[in-house]
């Protein structure tokens, strides 16, 4: 298989490739399978390595929604994991749940908007997942898109209307999504459950 030729030029902990494009999935097909890019509007982005509170959420999140998605008969997928919006929107959120009712958009990869996307911010990346990829994941129809900051141990639960996104708020500690029944979160055992893995220094 043929490889496409391009150059990652770093800046703000991310990489726009410069020198060619734009891009299509025919491209992004051609990289090498697991690569941490993203096909953004035409343009391939790389990002570096998350740090290790960054993975210790996404890995508690995945056991959460693994659960859930046992009980739903749902799909549950951690990143990488291609979720193809268009043909020059490919995009691998963190984690992403596709209802049983809409399993059939998931093959060898997702082919269409996923129910639930969460993106946890990195240090350099916050203008990426609260702007640019807010605005992607409107635009082709996720339904809801949770944002979690682990500085500040907040989670914006953003569901979908006809304007965009709309903050929903959570009641007692505990947030229920309004879309998916089955998704539910204990916030106050979630930071607790984070707090207890994280190395202490």
């Amino acid at each position: 298989m043929s490889t496409v030729d391009f150059q990652f030029v770093t800046f703000d902990g991310f990489s726009p490739v410069s020198t060619l494009g734009p891009y299509r999935a025919s491209d992004y097909w051609k990289l090498p399978e697991g690569a941490p890019v993203e096909l953004i509007r035409g343009e391939f982005m790389m990002s570096p390595a998350p740090r290790n509170s960054h993975q210790t959420i996404v890995v508690l999140l995945t056991e959460l929604f693994s659960v859930i998605s046992r009980k739903s008969g749902g799909i549950t997928y951690c990143a990488p994991s291609d979720v193809v919006l268009s043909d020059d929107t490919i995009l691998q959120p963190d984690l992403l749940y596709v209802s049983k009712a809409r399993r059939s958009i998931v093959g060898d990869r997702v082919n269409g908007p996923p129910d639930l996307v969460i993106e946890v911010l990195s240090p350099g990346a916050e203008r990426r997942d609260r702007v640019q990829k807010l605005d992607l994941y409107a635009k082709y129809g996720v339904a809801e898109f949770w944002v979690i900051d682990p500085r500040a141990q907040q989670i914006d639960f953003l569901l979908l209307n006809s304007d965009g996104y709309v903050i929903t708020p959570s009641a007692a500690g505990r947030y229920q999504s309004p879309r998916l029944p089955e998704v539910e979160i204990d916030l106050d055992w979630f930071w607790r459950e984070i707090a207890e893995r994280l190395p202490q220094p």
